[in-house]
């Protein structure tokens, strides 16, 4: 074979042997890419369902609860009133899953477009979306209703039916008129300690709503100390939550399953535990609150004592202001809660949060905010109370806003 010829053929193999590399090394990395990208979304759920294919439907509770807690915070936050949930279990042969059907009031100042619009931020930040989502009506009284039906990909785990208030909220009466907006700043959880972040809260030199647990080793000493520094002090009693017994509410706790009898001793001894105390809340609560008959019995002791009640709000679903009302215990609600965790780590952003009480503060008129006795909610509190002060924000004990 000629030399000239034998170098072409070489190079010409070469090149084949080149190009045969250049494919597999590219077949190889995009199938890296596809594994990995599965391996991110199956890790964090999205895709979950891959990893039980073989053993039948995939669950998608874990999702389900991750759009209940969004929305639910925010059906709070928006002030929706008279929420009830129907749950179901439902499977498509892909997938099983809890659907819950919520119904409610949206508040005569909020439209619709805003609510679609707030609920649908929530949604899309954890993950979900808006199937569909449009409003009905107007019915006789001119009132318009919104119909969101919300999930992930094309299962609705969620379908919320919410009626525009009349002019009125959902105790029957406006919030009161005053030239300032209000808010009532509540720090819950006090009596496990007596640490420097609790001493500094309570010297805070602003109106702040001391909550302090009843049967935890400083609550006695906490409630003394917060009444000496001017602060107002309310009872933190245990309610049983949603997922009990995995979550224990602490000692003392009240749980739907008590009797009338069981249920006033425990009252009683948790009041009775707090010195100072002029009002109380409920510590966590998401299962008992929503229960009419229990709630009656813990308002007619409240009555008794002569203590108004902060809804702490732990689910859109309580019964709390309605019981009270119909007790004529003084009452109000919590509109959102300053220091909860803002992702998944963990992380908590007070500042952002504050920032959206003193905005809910302005557009009604007034506005309660929780939080707890963390290094970073005293930060906050003690660099943000002065300025809300200077920008003319009415800092109140919550005695001042219950009606």
């Amino acid at each position: 074979m000629p030399r000239g010829r034998s170098r072409k053929a070489r190079d010409a193999a070469r090149a084949r042997v080149f190009s045969h590399i250049r494919v597999a090394a590219v077949t190889i990395a995009a199938g890296l890419v596809l594994v990995l990208g599965a391996a991110e979304l199956i890790s964090s759920g999205k895709l979950g369902f891959l990893r039980t294919r073989m053993r039948g439907p995939g669950d998608l509770s874990g999702i389900a609860m991750e759009l209940e807690r969004a929305i639910d915070g925010e059906l709070v936050k928006l002030g929706v009133s008279g929420v009830t949930s129907e749950r179901e279990d439902k499977e498509d042969g892909r997938y099983v899953w809890p659907h819950t059907k919520k119904k409610g009031h949206i508040p005569h100042d909020i439209s619709i477009y805003e609510f679609n619009l707030a609920i649908t931020r929530v949604v899309r930040k954890v993950g979900g979306r808006v199937i569909r989502g449009g409003d009905q009506g107007p019915d006789y009284r001119g009132l318009r209703t919104l119909d969101m039906r919300i999930g992930y990909g094309d299962i609705e785990t969620h379908r919320l039916v919410l009626q525009q208030s009349s002019g009125t909220d959902e105790r029957g009466e406006r919030p009161a008129e005053t030239s300032s907006p209000r808010i009532a700043i509540v720090i819950d959880d006090f009596g496990h300690s007596g640490s420097e972040t609790i001493m500094d809260l309570l010297n805070l030199d602003f109106p702040i709503t001391i909550s302090v647990l009843p049967h935890c080793p400083y609550t006695t000493d906490i409630a003394h100390a917060a009444h000496r520094a001017g602060k107002e002090v309310i009872v933190h009693i245990p309610m049983e939550p949603r997922g009990y017994p995995e979550i224990d509410p602490g000692e003392g706790a009240l749980m739907r399953s008590h009797t009338k009898e069981q249920l006033v001793r425990r009252i009683d001894a948790a009041i009775d535990d707090v010195p100072h105390a002029v009002g109380a809340n409920n510590h966590m609560g998401s299962a008992f609150t929503s229960q009419h008959i229990p709630m009656r019995v813990l308002m007619r002791k409240l009555s008794d004592k002569g203590l108004y009640f902060l809804d702490s709000m732990t689910t859109p679903e309580s019964v709390g202001v309605s019981e009270a009302r119909r007790a004529g215990v003084p009452a109000t609600r919590n509109r959102m809660f300053i220091d909860s965790p803002v992702d998944e780590s963990g992380r908590i952003d007070v500042a952002s949060q504050l920032d959206q009480l003193v905005a809910l503060a302005r557009k009604r008129g007034e506005a309660v905010g929780l939080g707890h006795p963390h290094p970073e909610t005293l930060r906050v509190l003690r660099k943000a109370l002065p300025e809300l002060e200077s920008e003319g924000i009415d800092l109140v004990f919550i005695s001042e806003l219950v009606r």
